[in-house]
């Protein structure tokens, strides 16, 4: 039986109606977006540096897939040697852009790898820990960009991370830090452990101490 003109028109408006409703679903969605409500939907990926534990300082991704077809990504700049997550933030991109800073990223000389949600999250809250314990706060914003992992759970993983280098905390100044503050946290340091309880590395410029 051919449709008649009315109930197509009828047809047409159902799906202007259809794509109407989803546009405004996405525009409330896009102007509620954070860690805590992108925490249910799909993960897409969950990355570190394949030598993290070698080089002492790196990047921890976390990625879930939004409706869109964007990314909401928690990054972590994570110290596993001393002072715990130094940075952290949440970020909305696609998924070009997303590939293009892991690209980045290994242009640098660092090669990455995937690992397990539950672990890591399991080796940012063990650096964090280990931070606490020798008198170093976690970066502001890492309570806020951490609820994208949802309901995972740490305790899941049985892999085993040892933090420090060699037993011992070890120090090692970053970019955007200066010589003052190097010497408030390698002062820090001491009261905690001594002079012989870690290592640290002030800069190339400067002397280094062992």
């Amino acid at each position: 039986m051919a449709i008649s003109d009315k109930q197509k028109q009828k047809k047409l408006l159902k799906k202007k109606q259809k794509r109407t409703a989803a546009v405004k679903a996405t525009k409330v969605w896009a102007t509620n977006i954070s860690p805590a409500n992108c925490a249910n939907l799909p993960l897409n990926d969950c990355i570190v540096p394949s030598n993290l534990f070698e080089l002492g300082i790196g990047e921890v991704f976390i990625s879930r897939q939004l409706p869109d077809g964007n990314l909401a990504v928690s990054a972590f700049i994570v110290d596993v040697f001393c002072l715990g997550v130094k940075n952290a933030l949440f970020s909305v991109m696609s998924g070009e852009e997303y590939e293009n800073m892991k690209e980045a990223i290994v242009g640098s000389g660092r090669e990455l790898e995937s690992i397990q949600a539950n672990c890591a999250k399991k080796l940012l809250e063990g650096a964090v820990e280990y931070a606490k314990e020798l008198g170093f706060s976690s970066h502001d914003y890492y309570k806020k960009a951490l609820p994208l992992f949802g309901n995972i759970a740490a305790s899941d993983c049985a892999v085993h991370y040892t933090y420090g280098k060699e037993g011992k905390p070890f120090y090692m100044r970053g970019p955007n830090e200066s010589i003052r503050d190097a010497e408030k946290i390698t002062a820090t340091l001491r009261k905690k452990l001594g002079d012989e309880g870690f290592h640290y590395l002030i800069g190339l410029d400067d002397t280094a101490f062992e």
